[in-house]
C-alpha cells in the first residue's frame, strides 16, 4: 500500500511539473510544434513501410483526383501521391538535418576555438573569411555551387556545409567572448581547473545552447532552400519523392490537377510551420525568464 501511495504520488508530482511547464512563457507552443514535427516525421518513416502503394508504383489512370483509395490523388504518371508526399520525408528533413547539423558543429567549435584564442593573426584570418562567406546570399551561391558540382541531394548538404558553417561561427565566437568575460571563468583559473576542462565543461555548453538555438529557426530556411533548390531541379532528381520537385512538376498541371501541387505544399507549409511554433516558444520562453 505504502509502495502504491508513493508511485501515485510521484506521478502527481510529475503531472504538475508538466503541467507548469507547459504554462510558462512559450509552452504552448512548443509542445504544438513538437506534436506537429514529430508527426509528419514519424508518418514519414512509417507510411511508406505500411502504406498500400509504393512511391514509384504506377496505381491507376493518371490525374486521378482524390478518392477513399487515393486521398491525395495520382499524379501525371498514375503514382499515388500520398505515398510520394510521406516518401519525401527522409530526402526533406533528413538532408536539412544534416544541412543544419554539420555546420552547427563545424562552425560552433570553429567560433569556440577563434573566441579563446590569443593568436590574433590567425583569428583575424579565418574572421575575414567568414565575413566573406556570410556576405552572399546562401541560396544565390547554393544555386551557383549546385551548377558547379551538379544536382544531387548529396551535393546539396556539402553545399549548406561549406556555406552555413560561418553563420555559427560568429555566433559562437560572440558567445564565447562573453562567457570568457565571466565570473565563473575566472574563478575556474583560480581553482587551478585545465584548459581542457574550463573548455569543455564550462565555455563550450554555454555557447552551444546559443548555436542549437540558431540551428532550430537555420531549420527552417534550410527545409525551404532544399525545396527551393529541387523546384529548380538542382536537387533531387526524377523519380525521387521529394516536395520542391513534386510542386515543380505539378505546377504545368495546376488548372486540372491542383492536388499535385497543393499537398507537397502543405507538407512543406506544416513542417515549416511546426517548427516555427517551437522558434517562437523558445523566444517567449527567453523573453519570459529575462
Amino acid at each position: 500500500a505504502m509502495s502504491n501511495n508513493k508511485a501515485i504520488a510521484v506521478d502527481a508530482s510529475r503531472k504538475e511539473r508538466i503541467k507548469e511547464w507547459v504554462s510558462r512563457p512559450g509552452g504552448f507552443g512548443i509542445i504544438t510544434g513538437c506534436i506537429m514535427f514529430a508527426a509528419i516525421t514519424v508518418m514519414g518513416f512509417i507510411y511508406p513501410l505500411v502504406g498500400p502503394y509504393g512511391r514509384d508504383e504506377f496505381v491507376g489512370e493518371s490525374l486521378e483526383g482524390p478518392s477513399f483509395a487515393h486521398p491525395m490523388g495520382l499524379d501525371q504518371l498514375g503514382r499515388d501521391v500520398m505515398s510520394r508526399v510521406f516518401a519525401a520525408v527522409p530526402a526533406d528533413i533528413g538532408v536539412a538535418f544534416l544541412g543544419v547539423t554539420i555546420p552547427l558543429i563545424i562552425g560552433t567549435t570553429v567560433g569556440i576555438l577563434m573566441g579563446i584564442s590569443k593568436n590574433k593573426t590567425a583569428v583575424s584570418v579565418v574572421a575575414s573569411l567568414i565575413d566573406g562567406i556570410n556576405s552572399f546570399p546562401l541560396l544565390i551561391i547554393a544555386i551557383a555551387m549546385v551548377t558547379f558540382l551538379g544536382p544531387g541531394l548529396f551535393n546539396v548538404v556539402i553545399i549548406l556545409a561549406l556555406m552555413s558553417w560561418a553563420r555559427y561561427a560568429r555566433i559562437a565566437r560572440t558567445k564565447a567572448v562573453v562567457v570568457l568575460q565571466q565570473n565563473y571563468i575566472e574563478a575556474t583559473k583560480l581553482m587551478g581547473y585545465s584548459r581542457r576542462r574550463v573548455i569543455a565543461k564550462h565555455i563550450s555548453p554555454n555557447v552551444s545552447s546559443e548555436s542549437l538555438a540558431y540551428a532550430l529557426s537555420d531549420f527552417i530556411l534550410v527545409i525551404i532552400i532544399v525545396s527551393g533548390l529541387s523546384f529548380l531541379g538542382l536537387a533531387a532528381r526524377p523519380p525521387a519523392a521529394e516536395w520542391g520537385a513534386m510542386i515543380a512538376d505539378g505546377r504545368t498541371f495546376l488548372g486540372e490537377a491542383w492536388w499535385l501541387t497543393i499537398f507537397p505544399g502543405l507538407a512543406l507549409c506544416w513542417s515549416a510551420i511546426s517548427l516555427s511554433f517551437v522558434v517562437e516558444g523558445l523566444s517567449r520562453r527567453d523573453r519570459g525568464n529575462a
